[in-house]
């Protein structure tokens, strides 16, 4: 999952960097529209301005993928995820999420003594912040 993020990265690169001479190469493939009266259009060229856009913006979308590829691969690999690059935050459990986060949470903002009280939902055994009204997990009222 890496080395295919960082092979997207790459070419995103390389046709971001060379999206003018793409556009001229494409610009030759297009055939333009005809000369006669039957152009209702009005263009002279179909990729005349926006096809050295388009090109910037494929190149563009190509580096996006790549770092979502490889943000989504150390993400699991921090998370602990064996299996594979989407399952790492599905391999922990609702309270270990809402825990690490709690704690992750409270080191940001510098507090050294918090105290995190929670109440056990009577019906499924859900824990639940202390001013919860109701249950997130089944609903009822605590």
């Amino acid at each position: 999952m890496v080395v295919l993020g960082l092979i997207l990265i790459g070419a995103g690169l390389v046709v971001f960097r060379y999206s003018a001479d793409i556009a001229g190469q494409l610009d030759s493939y297009i055939s333009p529209p005809p000369d006669n009266g039957n152009n209702i259009t009005g263009l002279v060229s179909p990729g005349g301005w926006y096809l050295p856009f388009a090109v910037w913006g494929f190149g563009f979308t190509l580096i996006g993928l790549g770092g979502t590829m490889l943000r989504s691969a150390f993400t699991s690999a921090v998370m602990g995820g064996a299996g594979g690059a989407m399952g790492g935050g599905a391999a922990m459990s609702p309270d270990a999420l809402e825990t690490y986060m709690q704690q992750a949470l409270s080191a940001t903002r510098g507090a050294t003594n918090t105290v995190v009280v929670k109440v056990k939902c009577r019906n499924c055994g859900n824990l639940e912040m202390e001013d919860a009204a109701f249950c997130r997990k089944c609903g009822k009222p605590l």
